[in-house]
């Protein structure tokens, strides 16, 4: 609009060659109608000037630039109309984009307090999803610690039958053990009730050859008065040879008075009974040999003490080993812990196993050194053979 308006202000003074208006002859009529008696009466006047086309084109030239004005009035009347049309257009644009603005703001707001409404409402639900949370925080805690808590206490109830076991095992071992102290207590008192015996029997035995060979001294006295009386000279050299007839007594014949002595002192109602050797020689032999039987029996109950104890100890390392099994096999650490303390109440229950039969072995051994120097009833026999052997030669190169 302001280029045509520049262009139509400029063409009111300077007309410039491409807006030069050529009127028609059809123009020029209504003009010439317009003034009729001007131009009869100028007519003749101005065709016979010179001056009269300048003045023709002058007046062309005024009508057409009034033309031009009226032209560029309604131009400029219809530019304003427009003008005013796109100031209403644009009142109104800027009205709707005001209103628009306006509802805009509105719902901006409108949002805004939506929005913070959710958020107040999210944040709500926050605060009571943060409470829940920790309600099934604790809640999970007080699981889990009731879970271990049940766990601990199935843990101790397998460790309280355990100990039961373990216990019913000691108990047992305990008995078995004051049992098989017992049986070495009752042996140890038979064998020194044997040894007590038997040191009485040799007391006896003593004091009898004691009174015998006394007796025979006094005999022997008598008798060699009576010899030297009857007989002669060379039997009386014979006699000295021979020596002194109470050592051949005491020599030969103390056992069977001591026998003779001890059944009497056993039951006092055998004195009228007579008496052979023979039977007094073997008299001695049941003693010895009742002793070296209990000897044996002690021996032969040590012994199968010693086989059974060396039996639970066979046990005990097959459970230990079988328990090494399990240990490499299981994989959790609460299994391991419970198999190491079985192995460590298995091994000093071992140890203590193997000091025991360790303790009867040696008692076993004591007894065995006492066996053989009592000796068995052959070997007793074969002594005696041997003293009787000796005890007759001596005799008779005595005789």
């Amino acid at each position: 609009m302001d280029s045509e308006l520049m262009h139509s202000i400029v063409g009111s003074y300077h007309k410039p060659p491409e807006r030069v208006f050529v009127p028609s002859f059809n123009q020029n009529e209504p003009s010439q109608n317009c003034h009729p008696a001007n131009l009869e009466v100028t007519s003749p006047k101005i065709l016979h000037s010179q001056n009269s086309q300048a003045l023709i084109l002058a007046l062309k030239t005024l009508q057409e630039k009034s033309h031009c004005l009226e032209l560029e009035r309604t131009q400029a009347e219809d530019n304003l109309n427009i003008l005013s049309r796109e100031a209403a257009q644009y009142k109104k644009a800027l009205e709707n984009e005001t209103n628009e603005r306006n509802l805009a703001h509105q719902e901006l707001i409108k949002q805004k307090k939506d929005v913070s409404i959710q958020l107040s409402s999210a944040q709500s639900r926050c605060t009571l999803l943060e409470k829940q949370l920790e309600y099934t925080k604790r809640m999970v805690l007080n699981a889990q610690l009731q879970r271990e808590k049940e766990q601990d206490q199935m843990k101790l109830y397998a460790k309280l039958d355990k100990l039961d076991v373990l216990e019913k095992e000691c108990f047992r071992l305990t008995t078995t053990q004051k049992t098989a102290e017992d049986k070495i207590k009752h042996l140890e008192e038979k064998l020194k009730e044997e040894e007590h015996q038997r040191k009485l029997f040799q007391d006896k035995a003593s004091e009898l050859q004691t009174g015998l060979e006394i007796s025979k001294i006094m005999s022997s006295v008598s008798n060699l008065k009576h010899f030297k009386e009857k007989k002669k000279s060379s039997k009386k050299t014979k006699c000295i040879k021979r020596g002194p007839p109470w050592q051949i007594c005491s020599k030969f014949g103390a056992l069977p008075f001591v026998a003779e002595k001890m059944r009497q002192h056993r039951d006092p109602h055998i004195l009228q009974k007579p008496f052979n050797v023979t039977e007094t020689r073997c008299l001695p032999k049941p003693s010895r040999t009742t002793a070296w039987c209990k000897s044996i029996s002690i021996c032969d109950n040590l012994s199968e003490l010693l086989m059974a104890m060396q039996d639970e100890l066979d046990q005990m390392s097959m459970k230990h080993q079988e328990l090494l099994k399990q240990m490499k096999e299981t994989e959790s650490h609460s299994v391991c812990d419970e198999i190491e303390c079985e192995l460590e109440c298995l091994v000093k229950k071992m140890e203590i196993k193997g000091e025991q039969i360790s303790e009867l072995k040696k008692h076993q051994d004591s007894k065995l050194k006492q066996q053989e120097r009592v000796g068995s009833p052959e070997g007793g026999v074969e002594r005696e053979k041997k003293k009787t052997k000796g005890k007759t030669w001596g005799t008779s190169t005595l005789l």
